[in-house]
């Protein structure tokens, strides 16, 4: 069964807090470790993923719907929603070099590459993937059944291509998308709608394995969290990046709102919030004895967090 626990307790906290950030906890530990959390564009939906292959959904008011077990998977790195044709989708990212593609009927598994797909997301209508092999793939997708039409490989480099970002511009004729290596290699292209890709820009801030980015909303930076505890912002124009936090662990994953403020999980079990425009620590907390593993805004104030065990935990912003 799932646990399901009310906080209200105001525990010792650093920077001079008088309320606990988490105002809810889920126990979803049978499913072991967490690995991704993502929010539907419409807000409307919640997914969660585990190493162990499972998905758990939960809605707006974090109330669990449904849960997913995905077959022949192995190991599953992390599930983004999209769309194809204006048809919601989940993209699962697995061992095996497949995405898993599930439009809420059924899940068609898409061979893509011979290593592992560390990460897989919709891109135009078009599946993009990044692998351990280092290799980047852009397939076009056919439908009745969905599948696989065409395979173009996009970029290729040394070590893991481990997580990609893409801007999120509504009705874009250009995306953006980035891809980040175990080596400390960020390298940006331009796709647009008739997959056509510019000549790619290559980064490398800091020789460490990155273990999460994402571009700001205006897609005119990237943020950047590394093995060796650095929160980096990059300007994709200009290639000047500065170094904004660093802590004294793994860097796990990062998330970023509508009003600049920027949410970060280590692996001490600290999530912190930073002022993207002044570059301030506002708010700072322990909420886990062990590492925070995925964390995601689902509206300005409000946050979903888990950690390595599989707890979940419900959290606001007190006091911004």
């Amino acid at each position: 069964m799932m646990s399901i626990i009310a906080l209200n307790f105001s525990p010792s906290l650093a920077w001079g807090q008088e309320k606990s950030m988490v105002v809810k906890e889920i126990d979803l530990t049978k499913y072991g470790t967490a690995g991704s959390i993502d929010v539907s564009n419409s807000k409307q939906q919640i997914v969660i993923t585990f190493n162990n292959c499972n998905l758990v959904f939960f809605d707006y008011n974090f109330n669990q719907e449904n849960e997913l077990s995905l077959t022949n998977c192995k190991r599953l790195f992390r599930a983004r929603y999209g769309e194809i044709n204006q048809q919601k989708v989940l993209v699962s990212s697995i061992y095996t070099g497949q995405s898993m593609i599930y439009d809420f009927k059924d899940i068609f598994p898409i061979p893509l590459h011979k290593a592992a797909v560390t990460d897989s997301l919709i891109v135009n209508n078009d599946l993009l993937s990044s692998s351990d092999d280092g290799s980047v793939k852009l397939s076009q997708l056919s439908e009745n059944p969905l599948s696989s039409n065409n395979t173009t490989s996009l970029y290729q480099s040394t070590g893991v291509a481990r997580n990609l970002a893409v801007t999120s511009k509504t009705n874009s004729e250009v995306n953006k998308v980035a891809v980040s290596y175990d080596t400390g290699e960020i390298t940006i292209f331009d796709i647009n709608q008739n997959a056509t890709q510019t000549k790619p820009q290559t980064f490398r801030s800091i020789p460490s394995r990155i273990n999460t980015f994402k571009f700001t909303p205006d897609g005119s930076k990237l943020l950047i969290g590394y093995f060796t505890g650095e929160l980096v912002e990059l300007d994709v124009t200009t290639g000047e990046s500065k170094t904004l936090l660093k802590v004294d662990s793994w860097l796990n994953s990062l998330d970023i709102n509508s009003q600049n403020l920027v949410l970060t999980g280590d692996d001490e079990g600290f999530v912190k919030i930073i002022s993207l425009e002044t570059g301030q620590v506002i708010q700072q907390e322990k909420i886990s004895d062990n590492g925070i593993n995925a964390v995601a805004f689902t509206v300005d104030q409000t946050m979903i967090v888990a950690d390595s065990k599989g707890m979940i935990y419900q959290l606001e912003i007190s006091n911004f």
